[in-house]
């Protein structure tokens, strides 16, 4: 983890000291641009501009090349209450840097870093863009799987997402193709990843020689033509198909968290009085996404499905055999009161920048005004609780909750593109959600329900 931290402190070094050193070139190679000394003989120099538009932006004086430098901070309070033993607290949940650029207009690349909690690498990728309906990217990144999951930090419509891992296959390394057809009316996505997360999780590259395979459709189908009432209707079908030996440390081991960051619907129990195995890992997903002006209706049923679990004791003897399902269906609604409108596509939902802005220097402006309710239903195979005794220990693959029930109230109040104010009230019901944390006073506890208000600020720049 040292030399992680490490590495990204000394990438945000050089990229910083590049940035400053662009600005204060900028004189001189305009000058040279425009007649100048210049350098050798022969060597062409290319102007540069630098702005401010939301983000530090540097780019040539041809819009051939540019760079985006972006910071993404979240900043959290949680306040708990009913029979768990989460404390309040005050956290950052996210401080992100983040550099995209585009190189000659058919090549664009990411690279951020997230600096809170264990440092690491996010985004580290490159798109070539070979037409429209042809793109090739490759590097870690997100999967093409949910449209909630894809959306950027500072897009979010709630805290936390209605789902979470092993439904989102989280970040992961791998090739990518996708394209735009039909008037950008439909995308297409094809994509190959390790299947085992980033590589922090995996520092090897990989748990074994079977990757998973993605593939993902989202449509517009009236965005160009047909009723006027139906050009906000978006709908997509994904899946992804892969094969593994060993629960994954990002996928599995961590268990399956929800809308309360802190609690865990279950926990994966393979490893505790021996190891497990899988043979499958298999998702799917069908959307249904609706705006109407002001107005946002959504909705997501994402499958994880594993066949051919394996649970064996310390001596090789196998105990369990089964096979098993996560089900989570979200659904969210979602108006602007000030009249703003969303955007959504195949990279997620965008906010909207307010009609009029809050100007906190004098006090003036509504900002934008969102009220959203969200509910949540996650159903996990009950014979993956079942515990098998043998030679005096107790085996099964997950302890906790089967079914939870998750209802959130949201209030979203974005000032301008650069800061947004999240009020969330969820409630989660489930018979053995886990609660707390081994290093609290209080430790862990199993509940059937808790209740968390939180309040997070998102800064943008």
């Amino acid at each position: 983890m040292r030399r992680v931290l490490a590495n990204v402190i000394s990438l945000m070094l050089i990229l910083g000291l590049a940035a400053t050193a662009a600005a204060g070139a900028e004189a001189t190679v305009g000058e040279t641009a425009s007649g100048g000394t210049g350098g050798p003989a022969g060597e062409e120099s290319i102007p540069l501009d630098v702005r401010w538009k939301n983000d530090l932006v540097l780019s040539s004086g041809d819009g051939d090349i540019s760079i985006r430098i972006r910071g993404n901070l979240h900043f959290d309070s949680r306040f708990f209450r009913g029979d768990g033993s989460n404390t309040s607290q005050f956290d950052i949940r996210r401080a992100r840097i983040d550099f995209q650029g585009r190189l000659y207009r058919c090549i664009t690349f990411r690279l951020q870093a997230e600096l809170a909690d264990s440092p690491y690498l996010r985004n580290a990728w490159a798109d070539y863009r070979f037409g429209e309906g042809l793109h090739l990217r490759g590097g870690q990144m997100k999967p093409p799987f949910s449209t909630s999951w894809w959306t950027t930090d500072g897009n979010v419509n709630f805290l936390e997402r209605g789902a979470g891992t092993p439904v989102y296959p989280f970040f992961d390394r791998g090739w990518w193709l996708w394209g735009d057809l039909f008037g950008r009316s439909l995308t297409w996505n094809l994509a190959g990843f390790t299947g085992a997360g980033i590589d922090v999780d995996q520092p090897r590259g990989d748990v074994d020689d079977h990757k998973d395979w993605f593939a993902k459709l989202f449509a517009a189908p009236f965005r160009e033509r047909g009723p006027a009432a139906l050009e906000g209707l978006h709908l997509s079908l994904q899946g992804s198909r892969g094969r593994q030996t060993v629960p994954t440390a990002r996928f599995e081991e961590k268990g399956y968290r929800g809308a309360i960051l802190d609690d865990r619907f279950w926990t994966w129990e393979t490893e505790r009085t021996g190891n497990g195995e899988i043979e499958r890992r298999d998702r799917w997903g069908a959307e249904l996404h609706y705006l109407a002006g002001p107005c946002s209706v959504s909705s997501e049923y994402l499958v994880t499905r594993y066949r051919g679990i394996s649970v064996f004791a310390a001596d090789g003897t196998p105990v369990i055999q089964c096979d098993g399902s996560v089900r989570s269906w979200s659904s969210w609604a979602g108006w602007f009161i000030t009249g703003e409108r969303k955007r959504v596509g195949n990279f997620g939902w965008r906010q909207p920048s307010p009609h009029r802005g809050f100007d906190p220097r004098v006090k003036r402006g509504p900002g934008a005004w969102e009220v959203l309710l969200r509910y949540t239903r996650t159903s996990t195979s009950a014979g993956l609780f079942e515990e098998t005794e043998y030679a005096g220990d107790s085996y099964c693959v997950l302890a906790g909750a089967p079914d939870v029930n998750e209802y959130t109230v949201g209030l979203n109040w974005t000032w301008n593109p650069m800061v947004r104010w999240q009020l969330n009230v969820v409630r989660l019901d489930g018979e053995g959600l886990r609660t707390g944390s081994a290093s609290s006073a209080e430790g862990t506890r199993r509940v059937d329900r808790d209740e968390m208000v939180a309040l997070r600020m998102i800064f943008r720049f």
